[in-house]
């Protein structure tokens, strides 16, 4: 089962609009996104963040995501759970 949500903010003077698909795995729940053209899944740590991890090595793209933007989407996937 997937659900999704949109979260819509800016970042360094650029507006964003990134649709979120929730995968709801057999222990875990999964945020899939596309990011700057690379598919990234934030799951759940064991401190009870979320952590990226992108569906190909980062190394291999020629345009690789700044990674603040990924910690800032992470703080907005936290937020929308915990509401």
């Amino acid at each position: 089962m997937s659900d999704f949500f949109t979260l819509k903010f800016e970042y360094k003077g650029h507006p964003h609009i990134l649709d979120v698909q929730t995968a709801h795995q057999q222990f875990k729940t999964v945020y899939k996104v596309a990011i700057e053209e690379h598919e990234i899944t934030f799951e759940p740590d064991e401190e009870g963040y979320v952590r990226a991890v992108s569906s190909k090595p980062m190394h291999d793209h020629l345009n690789p995501v700044d990674v603040g933007l990924l910690h800032h989407v992470a703080e907005l996937i936290i937020q929308h759970i915990q509401q």
